[in-house]
């Protein structure tokens, strides 16, 4: 989802193959990390909430606009909302039982992080500063 994973330019390719033992992290060390934004943040939450209704049980959605609905390109998937329809959402319920209340206020209270409001996105940097990335909330202002 990264701007410009498509490009020739994309600093994310693995340069050389290096073989380590599964307990040598090391290859991880200044690692690229893409510039964080906005949208790159909205389409992988998009993402990862979609693959997780699945862990749950849901399917594709088929009736209504919904992010349960499929997606075979990134235009189409950039069209799904951030949230599950009615149908949807009284599912996910039924699976693991939650307060559909609660669950809006808490969305809400995550955009509206004080962490939020810090402008742009992140440089390159390397894997000490991972607790520190920002969190760009403008596209997901529309959905709140």
């Amino acid at each position: 989802y990264g701007s410009d994973f498509y490009s020739l330019r994309y600093e994310g390719k693995v340069k050389k193959l290096k073989k380590t033992s599964s307990s040598d992290y090391s290859i991880f060390d200044n690692y690229y990390i893409p510039e964080i934004t906005s949208v790159l943040l909205l389409r992988s939450c998009k993402t990862l909430t979609h693959e997780i209704g699945h862990i749950f049980g849901l399917r594709h959605c088929q009736w209504l606009a919904c992010l349960m609905q499929g997606s075979n390109h990134l235009e189409e998937a950039d069209r799904r909302p951030l949230n599950l329809c009615p149908i949807c959402l009284r599912k996910l319920q039924c699976a693991i039982g939650f307060s559909i209340v609660e669950r809006y206020k808490a969305l809400v209270q995550w955009i509206d992080d004080e962490s939020a409001g810090t402008p742009g996105g992140t440089p390159k940097h390397s894997r000490e500063d991972n607790g520190n990335l920002l969190k760009p909330m403008e596209a997901f202002k529309e959905w709140k």
